[in-house]
Order: C-alpha cells, then sequence, then structure tokens
C-alpha cells in the first residue's frame, strides 16, 4: 500500500461517491475506481460495499479510514508546523556563547528579538570560546559569539565588537597604590585566570608570552562572580572585559591597574558553520545582533 493509494481511498471513504473523490484529487472516476481495487486487491479486503446507488465502507474499511484520517490529519499538522517556521511563528534557536556575554551580553539582543518575534524560543548554552566553537560542529548550536580564538578557517565569523581587557584589584591590594605596572613586575603577582578556552586568557597569555614572561596563576575558574569575590576579599588580581567590571569600578569596589605600554583588547565574533544553512531563525537573530540600534 502506497500513500497514493491510501489518499484516494481516504477521499472516497470520506465522500463516499467516487464521482466526488476523482473531482477533488482532479483525476479521472475511472482511476479512482481502478486505484481502490488494487488496494482492496493488494490487502486481500474488501473496503467498499455497493447498495443501490450508495457507495458504503466495510468493517475493514472503516477501520481503514480511521487510520487514513490519523496520517493525513498529522499531515496537516506537520504542513502547518514547518510553514509557521518558514514565517518565524514557531521555533527555537540554539545560540553558544561565553559565561561573560551570557549573563553580560545576551540579554539584551535575547528581550529585543523577543520583541520582534514573540512566538519564538531561544535556547542559550555557555562555556569557553572553543567550547563554544566546537558545539557548532556538533550540531549543538547554529551561531556562537565567542572571543577570536584560533578557531577553524572553515568557519564563516563576522566582527561583532572589540573589547577593552582590563587589570583589575581591589582598592587595598598593595598594586592599587601604583598608577601602573610593567608587564615584568605583573609576572610576580599571583593572578586569577579565566579557564583554559578562554579568549581573554589567551590575550594575556600572549601578553606574557611576548615579553618571554609568564604568569603567576594562583587559581583558575570560570566562574565571574567567584572571581570578583576573592578580589574583593584581596586576593591578587585579574583581567576582566570591562563590562563585566564597570558597576564595581563605579562603586569603587575594585579598581583598574594600568599597565605600562600595554593596551590589551579582544575582538569578538560571531562565527557559524555555513551561511547557505543557517536557518531563518538564525538569520533573523543575526540581523538582530548587526543592527546599528544596538
Amino acid at each position: 500500500m502506497n500513500l497514493n493509494q491510501l489518499r484516494i481511498f481516504y477521499e472516497s471513504a470520506r465522500q463516499l461517491n467516487f464521482s466526488k473523490a476523482a473531482k477533488y484529487l482532479l483525476i479521472s472516476q475511472p482511476a479512482v475506481s481502478s486505484q481502490i481495487k488494487t488496494l482492496e486487491s493488494l490487502l486481500k479486503l474488501k473496503l467498499f460495499n455497493k447498495v443501490g446507488r450508495k457507495v458504503l465502507l466495510t468493517e475493514p474499511g472503516k477501520v481503514l479510514f480511521n487510520y487514513a484520517n490519523k496520517i493525513f490529519n498529522l499531515e496537516s499538522e506537520a504542513e502547518r508546523a514547518l510553514n509557521e517556521m518558514n514565517n518565524l511563528k514557531r521555533g527555537a534557536l540554539h545560540i553558544g556563547t561565553t559565561k561573560t556575554y551570557a549573563c553580560y551580553l545576551m540579554p539584551n539582543y535575547i528581550s529585543r528579538f523577543h520583541a520582534l518575534y514573540p512566538e519564538l524560543s531561544i535556547n542559550l548554552s555557555e562555556g569557553s570560546s572553543m567550547e563554544m566553537v566546537k558545539s557548532l560542529f556538533s550540531l549543538k548550536n547554529e551561531l556562537a559569539i565567542v572571543a577570536g580564538v584560533n578557531y577553524p578557517k572553515s568557519l564563516n565569523s563576522i566582527i561583532f565588537r572589540k573589547e577593552e581587557i582590563l587589570l583589575v584589584t581591589s582598592p587595598y591590594y598593595p598594586i592599587a597604590k601604583k598608577d601602573s605596572i610593567t608587564v615584568e613586575e605583573l609576572s610576580k603577582i599571583p593572578l586569577i585566570m579565566r579557564e583554559e578556552g578562554s579568549g581573554a586568557r589567551r590575550v594575556v597569555t600572549d601578553m606574557f608570552k611576548k615579553r618571554n614572561l609568564s604568569p603567576t596563576i594562583f587559581y583558575e575558574t570560570s566562574n565571574l562572580e567567584c572571581i570578583k569575590e576573592l578580589l574583593i576579599r584581596g586576593e591578587g588580581a585579574a583581567y576582566f572585559v570591562r563590562a563585566v567590571v564597570e558597576k564595581e569600578l563605579a562603586q569603587g569596589i575594585l579598581r583598574e591597574i594600568k599597565i605600562s605600554d600595554v593596551n590589551l583588547t579582544m575582538d569578538v565574533n560571531i562565527v557559524y558553520l555555513n551561511e547557505k544553512t543557517l536557518s531563518k531563525i538564525a538569520l533573523a537573530f543575526l540581523d538582530v545582533l548587526l543592527s546599528k540600534s544596538n
């Protein structure tokens, strides 16, 4: 039994009239009768009985009609769902970003997107920049907003923004009394560092490598609030993207320390596998990310 035969049977059973079914299906009445006979022969069951001019379903015909009804209702439901997705009325977008941006950047963009497309949902995952790049290849995410790490050239990328990276400590920590500090001096100060794979960590590590120096790392974590709390308690120094510590700097809870002759910045990129395969939802979110009004 093929789907075409089932559809002819379904319309014939629904109309209980082969001529009307043929007209609805845009085929000839003999073609309907022929397909019904072929189906009955295949199933070895009588599906219709003729009583005078009336066409009635047999018991096997009633059973098959119930199943056909479910099948074609599901077909209609599937078409509606796909049309809604095509018209951005239904669907979910999976995005990956760093822990920094998940907390301090993405809420603004997600709110803007939701205002434009209230029926759509966002699934946001977070991790290091490298972890989020890998999530694209495993198809866990369609888009990733990450630091400019050394990811494969096969990925498409768009420069999203440039971030300033600051050296921050407690205003009561010894180096906070200095106007600036050299990289060599900094190499001897205990640092709280982000996890391996972090874009900010890579920028800081490269700064030391260029001067044949190594940082003194006494603690590593991906938890930004934990790092802030340790700094407030007077435990060493750490690097942050400016947006993450603006409030604490303004309140005087933390203090920025300048590094002599060094200005650390980091590119943030939107990366994805292939523009041709991006869903309509992903393209719509990309428009929100790149909108000048943001």
